[in-house]
This record gives C-alpha cells, sequence and structure tokens, in this order.
C-alpha cells in the first residue's frame, strides 16, 4: 500500500516515470551537479516555469538586480510548484471516483518538499528501515528547482522558517474550501505571500526589521488581492477566497460555487451581498497596500525591487473599485 501511494505521488511529480522508479526500485542516490551548465539549465528551468505559472512575478524578477535574478527564479519556481499542489487536488477530486488516496497522495508530496529543504539544509531524513521511502527523500535531487534552490541558499542564505512556513501554510490549505474569519485570510496571506517577500529581499542582500514590517504588509495586501483575483477559478474548483464572515447567515456560498458553473444564478439580493462581501475583502487589501507604500522608505535601496510585486494587485484593486465590484 505505502509503495502504491509513493508510486502516486510521482505521477504528481513533474519528473519521469523512469526516475520514479528508479527512486522506488533501485534507491541510487541522485547526485547533484553544481558545474556552471547544470546551474544554468536548472535556472533556465526556473525561468520558464515562472513564465508559466506566475507572469507577474516574471516581469518582476525581470526587473531585479542582476545578482538577485537566479535567486529569485529559483524562489518564486519552488512556490509555484507549492501552489501547484492544491490545484491537482481540485483535478483530481473532481475526477475522482474512488477512495482518498490523491489527497493522501498529495500530503506526501508536500513531505516530500518538507523533507527538500531539510537535505538543502545539510540534514538527513529520518526515512527508518523503509527503503522505498528512504529513495524518494533522495529523489528530491533530481528536481531542477530543488537544486536550483540548494544553489541559491548557497548564495543567499536563506532563513530557513520562511522556507518552510510556505509548505506548512499550503498543507494547512489543502483541505480548506471557505476561511471563516477575515483573520483566518489575513493569516494565510502573511504566511505565503509575507514569507515570500521576506525571501526576495533575502536575495537583494537585505535582512532587516524594518524592511521585513514593511514586506508583511505588502504580502498581506498582495496574497488578499490574488485572493480575489482568482475569484473566478477558485469558485469553478469548489473553493471560495472571500470568508464566510463577510456574508450574511442566509447567504449560501454553496449557490455562490454552482454560479460559476452556469447552473444556477444568484439573485439580486445575493449579488449585492457577493459585491459587499468583495469591497470589504479589497478595501482590507487595499488597506495594508497603503501602508506598505507609505512606509517603503524603511526598505534599503538594494531591496526596493522585491517589492515590485505590489504594483499588480494595486492596478487590480483600482480596476475593481471603478467596477462596482463587480
Amino acid at each position: 500500500e505505502r509503495c502504491r501511494l509513493l508510486s502516486t505521488a510521482c505521477r504528481h511529480s513533474r519528473l519521469s516515470s523512469l526516475q520514479c522508479r528508479r527512486w522506488l526500485l533501485t534507491g541510487s542516490p541522485a547526485q547533484i551537479r553544481n558545474d556552471e551548465h547544470q546551474r544554468r539549465q536548472d535556472i533556465d528551468y526556473c525561468i520558464n516555469f515562472v513564465r508559466e505559472r506566475d507572469i507577474d512575478a516574471f516581469y518582476c524578477g525581470l526587473l531585479m538586480p542582476k545578482a538577485a535574478q537566479k535567486s529569485f527564479f529559483a524562489l518564486r519556481a519552488f512556490n509555484a510548484e507549492l501552489a501547484s499542489v492544491k490545484e491537482i487536488h481540485h483535478s483530481r477530486s473532481q475526477g475522482a471516483t474512488t477512495g482518498t488516496s490523491a489527497p493522501v497522495a498529495l500530503q506526501l508530496r508536500l513531505q516530500w518538499w518538507n523533507d527538500a529543504i531539510r537535505q538543502i539544509y545539510g540534514e538527513e531524513n529520518d526515512t527508518g528501515a523503509d527503503p522505498s521511502l528512504a529513495s524518494l527523500s533522495i529523489s528530491c535531487w533530481e528536481s531542477p528547482v530543488v537544486r536550483a534552490l540548494y544553489n541559491a541558499h548557497q548564495d543567499t542564505k536563506f532563513t530557513r522558517r520562511f522556507l518552510e512556513r510556505l509548505v506548512q501554510a499550503r498543507e494547512q490549505d489543502l483541505e480548506i474550501i471557505q476561511f471563516r474569519t477575515m483573520g483566518e485570510s489575513i493569516k494565510y496571506a502573511a504566511d505565503t505571500t509575507s514569507s515570500l517577500l521576506y525571501l526576495s529581499l533575502e536575495c537583494c542582500d537585505v535582512r532587516d526589521d524594518a524592511a521585513d514590517e514593511v514586506a508583511n504588509f505588502a504580502g498581506t495586501g498582495i496574497g488578499l488581492t490574488t485572493a480575489l483575483r482568482g475569484t473566478p477559478i477558485r469558485l469553478a474548483n469548489g473553493e471560495v477566497p472571500i470568508p464566510l464572515e463577510l456574508f450574511p447567515p442566509e447567504f449560501s456560498s454553496t449557490k455562490l460555487m454552482t454560479s460559476a458553473y452556469g447552473e444556477e444564478t444568484l439573485t439580486d439580493e445575493e449579488a449585492k451581498f457577493v459585491r459587499q462581501a468583495v469591497e470589504t475583502m479589497a478595501a482590507t487589501a487595499g488597506s495594508y497596500l497603503t501602508e506598505a507604500r507609505e512606509r517603503q522608505s524603511q526598505i534599503p535601496a538594494a531591496g526596493k525591487t522585491a517589492l515590485l510585486p505590489m504594483i499588480p494587485p494595486v492596478q487590480f484593486l483600482s480596476r475593481l473599485e471603478k467596477s462596482n465590484y463587480e
């Protein structure tokens, strides 16, 4: 049964079936290559992956200082990989006809990333006497994203708890359909996007408490806005990105989700409830972004480009207001 789940986890990864079979059957350790050619290939993979998955981050990365770009794209590719786990969960859940193996496999995949972080920091993973688990753990070095993140860490010395926080937040979010409160939404935005900005500042060699405080405001605002921007897709995936407490008790979140499929139509009153909830969430996101912009002078010159990801959310919130939060 364990081997079956591990095999399923491999299918969810971006690596070849040959590699997966080698890890599961032989346990041969993959050797990380530090030659310049391999590093260039890994970074090119990360750049292309970010361009496909997070176009805003891609353009921001092009404007980062040259010395920070490799670490930035490795970091953003790592984040895109984590974000893709829940996307796989949705696609598998919608097409599933049996059991709960997909959620278990996805939890294993996030554990795989936890193991990768431990190895990046030079720790051995506790795999006990299970050779297949040990083999899957060693397999992290076959991932170009892990190799690029390892090399980025050698150059940048990332703060470990921020990387781990990114994984932990995704683990906790895996089965969440709708946050209950704005506080929960704010915490998730801070744990994910603010952590990314702390690490982006480190790519620019900025480690400063005042700068991190600005990044916390910026990341929270960006995270909340990102949730709003993805509303149509997330509704179609069976999620509601707007917290439950922003709707009146009589409002049906289920109907909101089915309306995304065209199976039901919201009444005028229900549509009004949605606009009001969106407006409240947008105002909260805007207040965090405004606070970050007002404190930008606290960011050293070398790290100002790390906050470029604020620009698309600010523009989106402006357009949303002009559309009367439709």
